[in-house]
């Protein structure tokens, strides 16, 4: 049958308007006048009927926010009737890079969605900027569970690694192209830059996260679990954003009992409990300091001159404030920071020179290597300090191997330890508090 604004499509759906063109059909919004609500209709060929049938009801079996619903099959013309989204897709948006805390509610909501389908046995097999839909109110929808597979225009209508891959992990890759382009603003093609690189204001924690995403080698890809886990706290910051007629309106509140959900179970496994102070050189351990004894006042800056510059910068300044909320290295896939650089860490400032004895370093994750290194002036690479001492994060306190002056001082951590996550990136250092005394 011809279909067109006015015509009728399986004896309740009036047809409006035209929405787009898709690889395997057409797709239209239209009026169900038995409920009295917007629909969108997608056509298909009559020769793919049993297998759209057999997907369709798979993907029925499943029910998450994050999935635009399934309400109807029609048989003339055959055709699946949505959920509508009237924030339209992705593909069709022009507006660039989201924000990063919005952009982050939208990756998790999308991974969200596919760890229910994933959960069910059930893969979404197109995930793309043709399948990602929003509704009025900015939350992101993906649409067409199962049927670009069965169509066989997954590769068509979604992201795509190259090379074999299953159903599952070929949905991660989606999610991680799909993030690419929401933080960016651009098509995370094969000759696509770094995220951080296209685009400044992509945290180096999402960097990371979306390099191993988008990696050839499949192994190194994130679980939807760390897409969550990682992003989540971003989006906790999420504001609504209006962006007047014609746009949809970008809001994350509806996230935010999600978010601090995945938050609770994430601090469960992030790093181990308890805290303690950590061995210094091969000293003799020492009492703890008399009341008497104060701590130097210091500045604290993250130092990673082999890397990008920045990591977990906002985080410095908690291993002085007393709260034990502290600092920790991006995380790895490897004890040797991955292979990518010889060490990382934090620089301090005590404003002057002094001769320092004593500096106590608190962690919840034992195990770890680092170096003191003193200079003073500032420096722009490790060996622009001298090396003081070398020692292993084991829960102890002792002194330094002997009184060292010096203004500028550097903890620079060589070898990470095993967090016990169980991510793919498990391999980290923290620090929770640091302490300098004066002779």
């Amino acid at each position: 049958m011809a279909i067109g604004p006015g015509s009728t499509i399986g004896g309740r759906y009036r047809v409006q308007r035209r929405a787009w063109d898709g690889s395997a059909g057409e797709a239209w919004i239209a009026l169900d006048t038995v409920l009295d609500r917007t629909v969108l209709v997608q056509t298909f060929p009559a020769s793919a009927q049993e297998a759209v049938h057999h997907a369709v009801a798979t993907a029925a079996q499943v029910s998450h926010p994050g999935l635009s619903q399934i309400y109807d099959i029609t048989n003339e013309p055959p055709g699946i009737v949505f959920e509508n989204a009237a924030g339209g897709r992705l593909a069709d948006r022009k507006e660039g890079a989201l924000p990063v805390p919005l952009a982050s509610a939208v990756v998790c909501q999308l991974a969200g969605a596919l760890a229910a389908l994933h959960e069910q046995s059930v893969t979404h097999g197109a995930v793309g900027p043709r399948t990602v839909m929003f509704d009025e109110e900015g939350r992101a929808k993906l649409s067409g569970t199962a049927v670009a597979s069965a169509l066989g225009d997954g590769s068509a209508e979604g992201y795509t690694p190259s090379g074999e891959a299953s159903d599952e992990e070929r949905d991660r890759y989606g999610l991680a192209a799909i993030a690419y382009r929401l933080f960016t603003g651009r098509d995370p093609g094969p000759d696509a830059p770094p995220a951080r690189t296209a685009k400044k204001t992509v945290p180096p924690e999402v960097d990371a996260l979306l390099a191993r995403g988008l990696a050839r080698e499949r192994s190194v890809r994130p679980s939807l679990a760390e897409f969550q886990r990682v992003l989540s706290p971003l989006a906790a910051s999420a504001e609504p954003l209006d962006r007047g007629p014609g746009f949809i309106r970008q809001e994350a509140r509806w996230l935010v009992p999600a978010i601090l959900l995945v938050a609770l179970g994430v601090a469960a496994v992030v790093v181990g409990v308890g805290t303690g102070a950590i061995k210094i050189g091969g000293g003799e351990e020492t009492p703890e300091p008399q009341a008497s004894q104060s701590a130097l006042e210091a500045r604290a800056d993250d130092f990673d001159p082999e890397g990008d510059g920045e990591e977990h910068s906002e985080q410095a300044a908690r291993v002085l404030d007393g709260t034990d909320k502290g600092w920790s290295t991006l995380g790895y896939n490897s004890a040797s920071l991955g292979g990518l650089k010889k060490g990382v860490g934090l620089v301090f400032d005590l404003g002057s020179r002094q001769t320092i004895t004593r500096i106590e370093v608190r962690t919840s994750l034992e195990g770890w290597r680092a170096e003191w290194r003193v200079a003073d002036a500032d420096g722009d690479a490790a060996d622009d300090f001298e090396t003081v001492t070398d020692f292993t994060a084991t829960g102890q306190t002792l002194t330094l191997p002997r009184p060292t002056e010096g203004r500028y001082w550097l903890l620079w951590i060589t070898r990470l330890t095993n967090n016990g996550s169980g991510s793919n990136i498990p391999f980290q250092a923290q620090v929770s508090e640091v302490e300098f005394f004066a002779a």
